[in-house]
């Protein structure tokens, strides 16, 4: 799989497609000026983009991760302490849509109707859809996750219609499951996949293995509100197949250079605002865990792990030395280090709760547990002698899985913040630290959710409203989301 064609790629492959005319019109078409961006172009375009959104210093680093307490910030720490910026959330909300997802509509669209011979050559029609539907399901998932009700029914339409309605929760998760179920049933492994493709390079197979995954991570999110439904998706996707080996994780492959580069490595050559928060690092000590050395890096004063107290007032922040706290670790600060949609611990830990449900998930609840730290272990390149003294030293507690799963589930998504954050809420485990300074926006614990765009208000504000009223009526940070019911 060669990931170093992203922008070139799609440039070529976007004048690379010819063909017989159809008729006399044809003539008066310019073959080297083409009417439509190819859709490899704009997949590799969506995918770079999810994960450049995922990874930056604002929607990622300073919400994500701290949202999660992986990291704590060195200065500027009003994010740490819970006064989001709304400038972050309407940037965050238009480049989801107006960005990565209308260009995947654009795919689809462009391989349905009459003209999708046209664009067959980059792949099968099917194909192109269902990869395209599979990567909307993916940022959807995150945006109600981080909001609650959100524009998607009606999204995506352009000038037709500049002021979507919103769709409740519960809605945009049956539609979650709708369309991967449409997109597993569409597609066909033995065509040609979609080029462009920068995380499994066309392969349908690993794509199927995905988007069962991302079905039984949406079951596994509605569990607690409607289980019935949970159960029969999650059981169809663990028969089908999941990623439950590192050879199938779903990653993006970044390069050594600008502008394809993790944008962290981007981010730290100017900067320095963050560092290793006191609540993983107290954690890791206490478990001594193998990863901490990965994760994170020795102060360089004494040598030693020391996180840097959450939730510090700009004041108190400052006054911290970069060298007197642990700092982020060399892997993670690496240009290269890949973005990652899906890995084998988190999947792993999701069929160890369904297990744990007592649903039929293939096997039992402390082997897919044993599994999942195993993977999470061999993807930070943990030696095999200190996996294996971990693993013995941190043994599964069937009688309060809930809790023994999700702490060593919210440790395995390190550099996944948004992951890390929803699981803390949904399974209330780990117990977060509270800000040691207090926190800026009035609740008392981790946000529940984000508030909407103050954009939406003035621009879509009838929906906006019902929006609102879909989430009980309070646009605010201590809202509960639909699946937060504990």
């Amino acid at each position: 799989m060669n990931k170093n064609i992203f922008i070139l790629m799609g440039l070529i492959g976007a004048i690379s497609i010819t063909g017989c005319t159809k008729d006399f019109g044809d003539l008066n078409t310019n073959p080297n000026e083409p009417t439509a961006v190819s859709t490899g172009f704009l997949l590799t375009n969506a995918q770079k983009s999810i994960m450049d959104r995922t990874n930056n210093s604002f929607w990622g680093s300073r919400r994500g991760m701290q949202l999660s307490q992986y990291w704590s910030s060195n200065q500027y720490s009003n994010e740490s302490r819970y006064q989001l910026r709304t400038e972050v959330t309407n940037s965050a909300w238009n480049d989801y849509y107006a960005g990565a997802l209308q260009n995947l509509q654009n795919i689809i669209d462009q391989n349905t109707g009459d003209n999708a011979g046209d664009v067959a050559g980059y792949g099968a029609n099917e194909n192109q859809i269902a990869v395209a539907t599979i990567l909307q399901v993916w940022i959807y998932q995150q945006l109600t996750d981080a909001f609650g009700a959100i524009p998607m029914t009606e999204a995506l339409q352009g000038s037709a219609n500049t002021t979507p309605t919103y769709d409740s929760q519960s809605s945009v998760y049956a539609s979650l499951l709708s369309n991967l179920d449409n997109a597993l049933t569409s597609m066909d492994a033995s065509a040609m996949g979609p080029q462009g493709d920068q995380i499994y390079g066309g392969d349908m197979y690993a794509w199927a293995a995905f988007a069962n995954s991302l079905k039984l991570r949406v079951a596994m999110r509605m569990s607690d509100v409607d289980a019935g439904t949970a159960q029969g998706a999650a059981e169809a996707a663990a028969a089908a197949g999941c990623i439950t080996s590192n050879a199938g994780n779903a990653l993006f492959g970044y390069l050594s250079g600008a502008p394809n580069n993790n944008p962290i490595n981007e981010d730290k050559k100017t900067r320095n605002d963050f560092a290793a928060s006191n609540t993983m690092i107290d954690h890791m000590t206490a478990t001594v865990d193998p990863r901490m050395s990965i994760y994170y890096a020795a102060s360089a004063a004494d040598g030693v792990f020391v996180g840097e107290v959450y939730g510090l007032d700009e004041t108190n922040a400052a006054l911290t030395p970069d060298d007197a706290v642990s700092q982020r670790g060399a892997a993670v600060l690496a240009a290269d280090f890949p973005g990652i949609f899906m890995d084998a611990a988190q999947v792993n830990f999701l069929l160890a709760e369904g297990a744990a449900r007592g649903w039929s998930m293939g096997g039992s609840d402390a082997d897919y547990f044993a599994a999942a730290n195993a993977a999470s272990m061999e993807f930070w390149g943990v030696e095999q002698a200190d996996a294996d003294a971990y693993a013995a030293a941190n043994t599964y507690n069937a009688s309060n899985w809930k809790n023994s799963i999700g702490t060593a589930k919210w440790v395995a998504l390190y550099m996944q913040g948004q992951e890390g954050w929803a699981e803390v809420r949904r399974l209330d485990a780990p117990t977060l630290n509270a800000c040691a300074d207090g926190q800026l926006d009035g609740g008392d614990g981790v946000p529940t959710r984000m508030m909407y765009p103050l954009d939406e208000q003035s621009l879509n504000g009838t929906s906006w409203s019902a929006g609102v009223t879909a989430i009980g009526g309070d646009d605010s940070q201590q809202a509960k989301l639909w699946w937060d019911v504990n």
